[in-house]
């Protein structure tokens, strides 16, 4: 799922989220393909373009979304002022995701053990984050689903904790109540500070969207009336408000 950095709704996400530079940000989700990658792309795209330097960094071991951009992972970007590296993680460079065809500076999520399970101590995580924000006005890090727990996780609720905050998403008509609760009891034990939460509606059309459906399954027998009907639906201000 592509999200359009222009988005009116990254636009809100981003003016509560990042308006104000030199913070990180956790981007976490309660099950595993409800948005998270897209909407984190969107908004490192966003801060970009308001002149922020940004670093979006892989720690969705569940399902990694960002690859080097050139599948070189021994060359990486420096930022002019000095190469950003850790001892378990890749340096900054340039990725892209089979999702979002966008290139940003990121890191790849780790793929040895030892570094997983190094990254999964107190305090590491923090250390991380706070050498990454002397070169980055914005960290954004995408995590494992919260209730996906193995072996080869680093625990989302974990890095959420080692942020300035979180951001859950939650796939509208998919993500139950049950499922939800689970994961706002990880982020509150944790002591996860939770910034908001954004509901994908991807399998919600609008009400507007319906009737256009609708309206065009009339076409092929009532052109004579599909299309003003049409024009009366796109016409109707009631139907654009945003509930």
């Amino acid at each position: 799922m592509n999200i359009p950095y222009q988005n009116m709704e990254i636009e809100q996400i981003y003016t509560q989220l990042l308006s104000d530079p030199h913070v990180s940000i956790a981007i976490c989700s309660a099950e595993a393909g409800e948005g998270v990658t897209s909407i984190a792309f969107a908004l490192a795209q966003r801060n970009l373009l308001a002149g922020h330097s940004t670093l979006l960094v892989d720690l969705n071991l569940y399902r990694p979304a960002l690859k080097s951009l050139l599948d070189i992972e021994s060359i990486p970007l420096t930022n002019n002022k000095q190469l950003v590296t850790t001892n378990i993680l890749s340096p900054p460079q340039l990725v892209c995701s089979d999702q979002v065809m966008v290139a940003v500076n990121g890191i790849i999520a780790p793929t040895k053990r030892e570094h997983i399970m190094k990254l999964r101590q107190p305090g590491v995580i923090e250390q991380c984050i706070n050498e990454w924000l002397k070169f980055y006005d914005t960290v954004i890090i995408d995590t494992s689903p919260l209730n996906r727990i193995n072996a080869q996780n680093i625990p989302g609720e974990r890095v959420a904790a080692a942020c300035d905050g979180a951001l859950l998403t939650v796939l509208a008509g998919q993500t139950t109540e049950a499922s939800i609760n689970t994961a706002l009891s990880k982020l509150d034990n944790a002591k996860a500070v939770l910034f908001g939460s954004v509901i994908n509606d991807r399998d919600n059309p609008t009400l507007r969207d319906e009737l256009l459906r609708e309206v065009r399954r009339m076409e092929p027998l009532f052109t004579w009336l599909s299309h003003p009907l049409k024009n009366m639906i796109n016409r109707s201000r009631l139907l654009t408000l945003e509930v």
